[in-house]
């Protein structure tokens, strides 16, 4: 649990605000909360959700978040929808996808590490490297991010002390709910 929570605040720090507001937002079109399954919170969400086949031994850690995409009024009715994988050592990986067509969150400044196809959808893969204060891209525990869009869902798969080939591996691996 201590990776998930490493992952939670380090790799999107707004994503810790979106679980709270997850429990707290009031129930708009769709629901928000916090669901055991995939299925119920594609149910929740109100759109088609892909979930992992693989996991490279991490299991989940905790529930499905369905929260409010929250950055901006025009997509306050969109959900976010996040499910993050870890282990006790510091690896990670979660997977975030909303239907605002755009991300839910404010992300800062990554470098561009290069542009994938993911199910046919050109992806594009940065981290969190090679800045001040920040390990080499060719670090083991850095923080990746391999984003992509099809059909107005917002998809994003994120990393940590994972090479990027899991991080590519986790993503092609995606199916339907």
């Amino acid at each position: 649990m201590a990776a998930a929570t490493v992952m939670g605040i380090a790799a999107v720090a707004s994503l810790m605000s979106v679980a709270t507001i997850a429990t707290a937002a009031p129930q708009a079109s769709g629901r928000t909360g916090l669901f055991a399954t995939w299925r119920g919170a594609q149910r929740a969400a109100g759109f088609r959700l892909m979930k992992p086949t693989k996991t490279f031994g991490l299991t989940k850690a905790g529930d499905i978040i369905v929260a409010r995409c929250e950055i901006s009024k025009k997509t306050a009715s969109k959900r976010n929808v996040i499910g993050q994988y870890a282990t006790t050592a510091p690896r990670g990986l979660t997977i975030s996808q909303n239907n605002s067509n755009g991300p839910c969150t404010h992300l800062r400044r990554s470098k561009a590490l290069g542009t994938y196809k993911v199910n046919g959808v050109k992806a594009y893969l940065t981290g969190d490297c090679d800045a001040r204060g920040l390990p080499s891209c060719s670090a083991a525990k850095i923080f990746m991010f391999l984003t992509w869009g099809r059909g107005g869902i917002y998809s994003q798969v994120s990393s940590f002390g994972e090479p990027a080939s899991v991080l590519l591996s986790f993503a092609r691996g995606l199916v339907r709910v």
